[in-house]
């Protein structure tokens, strides 16, 4: 389940026609096929289909499918953006393949006063290999093939043209698909940013490439998959106690915010941690007792009274709800002294993030320690602007890791986790997920699973992303179940329980 650069994938490419025999062409004719079944599958009633091709290897992929769509009884049409004298070898061999078959070719002005019924619009346009921002005539075409979509499905072909394959942002302009038909390799951009909504669903084949050439390319990139890591912590021996699944200390609560460090207590809790303490304001107390009272729950009104409270946690998570009062600057500066002491991990999130820019902390952050960012946070780590954050968030998350240290999770569309091993940065991108999950709390209930994990334990790393990538698929399964707009943290968090009993 790796993922892969424009150069890797290219690189891949030519060692299946070097070293396995494989005919480039034939490759071509293998991701029309592919690309064409997998718009039957998902639109088996269609009618017709618009095929919008450019010049490169990518409106070759395009002609064929049009070819394949015409051998099919379909209504195919190719609307031809780039002038035909300018294409590849082999999509100079597929334009006229289909030329041949009856495939009707127009222009996009025509297609404009067309009537569709029943249509496929397939994004042939631009591959993986476009360097600066999308020229006029093709973005004309995407805009006009954005405006369809609101009525006619889009597929397309390896990647959504306009979005760049590396970092997943915009290249002036892109299309927005319903679903991508991706091959050879995962093109990483298509899993995070912008590059994932306009992705849509992703259907991947390796096109018969085997294991063996694949392994020629190293990623430092990969999907998540929770349950790598979740075996480890599942199958608990029958005499177990408490004590043996560790004790975490949840800190946070200011005045107005206590909500926040009740769910992420209630989340560590829920997910196995053997211990959960709270310390937290006492105006607190009363509402995280009633809510879970299976959580040792302090009162602190000062650095100093958390210092007994300190001692006896194996893992600390700190920053939900915490503000950035002169209370939560001694929660976290009286956590740091006792992490270093006992060399405990630490969970850092939300204000606890906020605080550790703005005191200048970071240099003196402790050595277990995973950070949980969203944008807006990062951007003030690394003082640069979140646009700046958004547009290459591989190269954000690496960055993060570097300057701190820390197992990183850098917040969003396809959430990344950065950590190190061996040496060398390696990220796990969370292809789960959904827009719902914009909701104050949603990050509590992340970081109370972290600091769970690791109490159980996991190492840093592999708590981490487990804990992303269930937490994700508990809210895609939430979604599913309440829709987008009513889920709720909390609704999430009962089935992270769903989840974890499978």
């Amino acid at each position: 389940m790796n993922l892969y650069t424009s150069r890797q994938t290219k690189i891949l490419d030519r060692l299946a026609i070097k070293e396995q025999g494989l005919n480039a062409f034939s490759l071509m004719e293998e991701a029309a096929n592919f690309s064409f079944n997998t718009l039957l599958s998902y639109w088996p009633d269609t009618k017709q289909v618009f095929t919008f091709c450019g010049k490169g290897n990518n409106a070759g992929d395009g002609y064929l499918v049009a070819n394949l769509a015409k051998e099919a009884g379909l209504g195919s049409f190719v609307v031809q953006i780039s002038k035909q004298e300018n294409l590849s070898k082999h999509s100079s061999k597929a334009f006229k393949i289909s030329r041949s078959s009856g495939v009707k070719f127009i222009t996009l002005k025509s297609f404009k006063k067309m009537s569709l019924n029943k249509a496929i619009l397939v994004d042939a346009l631009l591959g993986t290999g476009i360097k600066g921002n999308v020229r006029k005539t093709i973005s004309d075409a995407i805009e006009i093939i954005n405006k369809k979509s609101t009525y006619h499905p889009v597929l397309s072909i390896d990647i959504p043209s306009g979005i760049c394959a590396d970092s997943g942002k915009i290249l002036g302009s892109a299309i927005m698909a319903n679903l991508t038909a991706t091959f050879i390799g995962r093109k990483r951009g298509c899993y995070t940013s912008t590059g994932k909504s306009n992705s849509g669903k992703i259907e991947f084949s390796n096109l018969g490439i085997k294991k063996t050439i694949l392994s020629k390319v190293i990623s430092d990139c990969y999907l998540l998959d929770m349950e790598k890591s979740l075996t480890k912590i599942l199958n608990r021996p029958r005499n177990s106690h408490k004590g043996d699944f560790g004790h975490t200390l949840i800190i946070g609560g200011e005045r107005g915010y206590g909500g926040a460090a009740i769910l992420a207590s209630k989340a560590a809790i829920m997910s196995g941690s053997g211990l959960v303490s709270l310390a937290t304001k006492k105006e607190h107390v009363s509402a995280a007792l009633s809510s879970c009272p299976e959580i040792m729950v302090n009162g602190v009104n000062s650095g100093q009274d958390l210092e007994n409270l300190l001692e006896k946690p194996d893992t600390i998570v700190i920053g939900p709800g915490l503000g950035q009062s002169a209370w939560s600057e001694q929660m976290l500066q009286r956590t740091f002294i006792e992490v270093k002491k006992r060399n405990l991990p630490v969970v850092i999130d939300a204000d606890a993030l906020n605080l550790l820019a703005k005191l200048k902390l970071a240099s003196g952050a402790p050595k277990k320690l995973v950070i949980t960012p969203h944008p807006g946070e990062a951007a003030k780590l690394l003082n640069r602007s979140v646009m700046t954050i958004q547009e290459d968030r591989f190269k954000s998350v690496k960055d993060l890791e570097k300057k701190l240290g820390a197992v990183t999770v850098l917040k969003g569309s396809g959430s990344l986790v950065c950590s190190r091993r061996n040496g060398t940065q390696k990220i796990g991108v969370c292809s789960a997920g959904n827009p719902g999950m914009a909701k104050g709390g949603m990050g509590d209930i992340l970081s109370g699973l972290i600091g769970s994990f690791i109490s159980q334990g996991l190492n840093l790393t592999d708590a981490t992303e487990a804990a992303v990538d269930i937490h994700s698929k508990a809210a895609d399964i939430t979604e599913l179940e309440m829709g987008e707009l009513g889920l709720l943290p909390s609704d999430v968090l009962n089935n992270v329980r769903y989840l974890l009993r499978k």
